[in-house]
């Protein structure tokens, strides 16, 4: 019998029935034996040891989600920690008047233009140049435009050749800047650019040109920005790839922080349910979530639906079908234009890398080779990699927050940054954001020959400047309703300019100069409130005796003298009319935006949404900016089909139900908070719908439900990386578990007691201001269903029009101006005292009676509080 070993160590055994028993064999029976011991303890050593690790210590990897759409490998299925976001802010020096939608004031140089809504690389269309003459330079370009001596710029556009014959560039009239990227290509839109730094100050053209070989040549321009950088960001373009320009500098309309930026893990399978896939013609006939049938009666019907992608990454596709099916898988660039080359199967297995460019794919589902008839899809999968998996309903993950993250446009400092404290999203806070609306408590102060001037007073928490005789003009920059960015100007000369006035730091006035040609105020008119008022929610005034709506709204001379029949017409889109003081905008008019750097930094909480996860392996994430988390909606009923409702639409006088902002791509939508994304059609279309996307219900409609909508604006803004890390063994796991739970519990307690205050709301005190005190004590309260009640007597104060009794404090302002009466006593008794109740929280004499009392009441009317 041969010597033996063990069964798990394998040390060797003596075989007692040899003769050769009686020699110990000391190397074979000793030696080897305590080796193989060795060697086992040593593994199982190290196995306690990594367990040890794993258990014991915690691990974190660390990961940096860039702007777009990406793979992330995780080692294990864990939570996602945000480390830091830092703001961003981007200026562009052209406005809105590159954004390819109007021609607007662009021009064109031996060119005609036109707009073209399909082709586009962003927005609603692109600016299509065609060259009027056999030989020479075509362009379109926007004149009046002024470089500063000493600074750095770059210029970019977005462009797609027809049929020109030369490279297509982007240049400045005064010439000597260097054309960095250049494009002819006809398949997609190309971002080229250039740069300049003039020596002095410079008026110039910024033109997208190209030379013509034939007259009819012609190429789409789109996106045309121009923006200062620094000295080191000009330095560096000429080292930087095409592609790295590009995304660093996209298009922004005038001024644009990030704005509500998100991240989003799509599920291990990246294909929706069949109740949001969308059908070219045929009929699709949802049975679940996960199961339709389609049926096609002639050609180029099938049903489809788009997906994100990483270009040069494996993907397969899987489903199954009762009879044999078709699928095909096509592949689009950022500007939506389609490759030429598709993948296609007559099974129900697909393997398919995007090519570079590639950001869409569109999965298409149809019968066996298109041939007319009924086939029942089931469990449709795509997975990441090149091996099937097995099917799962697609779970995403995300993390939003809705903010706007601000910091220097040149040199990227004092930067507004998010971190995470308790479970809680907060912002420190450094610069201000504000629309400059018809709610503010603006008034007239000068005219000049072609503008007004009206002010601003208590502009709070203004940075200092550099300052010229007690004003300043480089702490703010202001957006006009078109887009355009005003001029600072200490000696405000003209309009469309504005200048900050020291009131004391860190109060400030802001002054804004208002052309005639906006406003439609004759020269020798002085206007009151309500025209201000009226400006600044979007409408002219004129005189509906002597001038139509339409004429009003183009006249660039005066339309209002202040005789007549006063109307106001909007100012911006259909030239509709009102006779009334207008008391809010309408959609498509957007107010003048205001942002300036804080003297006083501040920390608030922010609204944010969701846990970023992993999943262990392979993860698309998207990195975006612009989207907004659950506006409320109000269904409406289709117009012309029974049992239709509809959110977004605004085709038909009577039944528009716009989103706030117009969307880009609608991701969920939720009843009483709940979503119902599978019951509503959300796709993009032409025709009546903002933005062409349309929200539509075919189901039964419940009206006592609340509606919200979660989407994506159109309007872009810049997108910054998110920092963060994940757990990478059981023990981080476990404290991250325990971590959430605490926080979860904290905060879940937190609601308990705030209910509890509201079913028991408390009355606060303010503060008195401009000498008035309590004759009786001043309360506010908010009740539980949100509106606020104001009670009390004061005394003995200054009753100057204008001036603040108190302020309200954030969660108890209107949102809108209320305009309460109370009454008043003076030496010759009761009067009526009219006040204003503003969004900012002031509480003010409105005027009139005030100036009779020498006590007055503040018990208001209640109103419903901000939310």
């Amino acid at each position: 019998m041969a010597s033996e070993k063990t069964p798990n160590l394998g040390l060797n055994q003596i075989d007692r029935t040899s003769p050769k028993t009686t020699y110990f064999d000391l190397e074979k029976y000793l030696d080897q034996n305590w080796r193989a011991v060795d060697d086992f303890a040593g593994d199982v050593n190290d196995g306690v040891n990594e367990i040890k690790k794993r258990l014991d210590t915690t691990e974190r990897k660390t990961v940096t989600l860039e702007p777009g759409v990406q793979i992330v490998h995780a080692e294990k299925a864990a939570p996602f920690s945000l480390t830091g976001l830092s703001g961003r802010m981007l200026v562009n020096l052209l406005g809105r008047v590159g954004s390819g939608d109007q021609i607007g004031s662009l021009l064109g140089w031996e060119a005609d233009l036109a707009v073209d809504t399909s082709n586009k690389a962003q927005g609603m269309g692109s600016i299509k140049v065609t060259a009027k003459n056999a030989t020479g330079v075509y362009n379109v370009y926007s004149s009046g435009l002024k470089l500063t001596g000493g600074r750095y710029y770059i210029a970019l556009a977005d462009v797609k050749n027809i049929n020109a014959s030369n490279n297509i560039y982007v240049n400045f009239s005064t010439g000597g800047n260097k054309a960095l990227k250049q494009s002819i290509d006809k398949s997609q839109f190309v971002t080229i650019y250039t740069k300049c730094a003039p020596a002095n100050d410079t008026a110039i053209n910024l033109e997208v040109s190209s030379i013509s070989t034939a007259s009819g040549q012609a190429f789409y321009a789109d996106a045309i920005r121009l923006y200062e950088v620094s000295a080191s960001e000009y330095a560096a373009l000429d080292s930087m790839a095409a592609e790295q320009v590009a995304a660093k500098y996209p298009y922004v309309d005038s001024v644009m922080p990030v704005r509500n930026p998100y991240a989003i893990r799509y599920g291990e399978n990246l294909l929706p349910s069949f109740y949001e896939w969308s059908v070219t013609t045929g009929v699709k006939t949802v049975l679940d979530s996960y199961a339709a049938t389609f049926t096609r009666s002639g050609a180029g019907q099938n049903m489809y639906v788009d997906v994100n992608c990483a270009e040069g990454k494996a993907y397969t596709l899987t489903t199954v079908s009762d009879v044999q099916a078709s699928m095909e898988v096509q592949f689009r660039r950022i500007d939506g234009s389609i490759f030429s080359n598709s993948v296609t199967s007559d099974s129900n297995l697909l393997t398919f890398t995007p090519p570079i460019g590639a950001v869409m794919a569109r999965i298409i589902f149809l019968t066996y080779q298109g041939a007319n008839g009924t086939v029942k899809f089931s469990n449709p999968m795509l997975n990441i990699g090149n091996t099937a998996k097995p099917f799962k309903p697609r779970e995403d993950s995300m993390l939003a927050l809705q903010t706007d993250l601000y910091a220097d446009p040149v040199t990227g400092a004092n930067a507004d940054t998010v971190f995470e404290r308790d479970g809680q999203y907060f912002k420190s806070k450094k610069w201000q954001g504000q629309a400059l609306d018809g709610s503010l408590s603006w008034s007239y102060t000068a005219t000049s020959v072609g503008y007004k001037r009206v002010v601003l007073s208590d502009v709070n928490n203004v940075a200092e400047g550099t300052y010229n005789n007690g004003r300043m003009t480089d702490m703010g920059r202001i957006v006009k309703y078109d887009g355009k960015l005003l001029v600072g100007d200490i000696a405000v000369s003209g309009g469309d300019s504005y200048v900050f006035e020291d009131q004391g730091n860190p109060t400030k006035r802001l002054y804004i100069t208002i052309p005639v040609a906006d406003s439609g105020w004759a020269d020798g008119y002085q206007p009151n409130q309500d025209d201000i008022k009226a400006y600044f929610f979007g409408y002219k005034a004129y005189d509906a005796n002597t001038i139509t709506p339409a004429n009003a709204q183009a006249m660039t001379t005066a339309t209002w003298s202040g005789t007549g029949t006063k109307y106001w017409v909007q100012r911006v889109g259909a030239a509709n009319f009102t006779q009334s003081v207008p008391q809010t905008s309408y959609a498509g008019y957007t107010p003048y935006q205001l942002v300036y750097q804080l003297a006083t930094p501040t920390v608030e909480p922010i609204v944010s949404e969701g846990q970023l996860t992993f999943t262990e392996g392979d993860n698309q994430v998207e990195v975006g900016t612009g989207i907004v988390l659950r506006e409320a909606a109000k269904p409406l009923p289709y117009p012309s089909e029974s049992g239709r409702w509809m959110i977004n639409y605004v085709g038909l006088a009577g039944y528009t139900n716009p989103l706030k902002n117009m969307p880009s791509k609608i991701l969920k939508v939720y009843g009483n908070g709940f979503s119902e994304s599978f019951r509503w059609g959300t796709t993009g279309v032409g025709g009546g719908w903002y933005g062409n996307v349309y929200i539509d219900y075919l189901y039964t409609y419940s009206p006592e439900k609340s509606y919200s909508v979660t989407y994506l604006m159109l309007e872009p803004s810049p997108a910054v990386p998110f920092p963060g890390s994940y757990a990478a063994n059981e023990k981080t796991l476990l404290a991250d578990l325990v971590e959430s739970v605490q926080q979860a519990n904290t905060r879940l307690s937190v609601v308990e007691n705030k209910k509890a205050d509201k079913d028991s709301p408390a009355w606060i005190s303010p503060t008195l201001l401009n000498g008035w005190t309590t004759s009786r004590p001043v309360g506010i309260m908010k009740d539980s269903n949100g509106f606020v009640h104001i009670r009390g007597l004061i005394a003995n104060g200054l009753t100057n029009g204008g001036l603040a009794l108190f302020t309200l404090p954030q969660g108890y302002r209107p949102i809108s101006i209320q305009g309460p009466v109370s009454y008043g006593y003076g030496p010759s008794g009761p009067v009526f005292v009219p006040f204003d109740i503003f969004p900012d929280g002031r509480v003010c004499f409105g005027g009139g009676g005030a100036k009779d009392s020498t006590t007055v009441s503040v018990l208001f009317p209640p109103f419903i509080a901000e939310q």
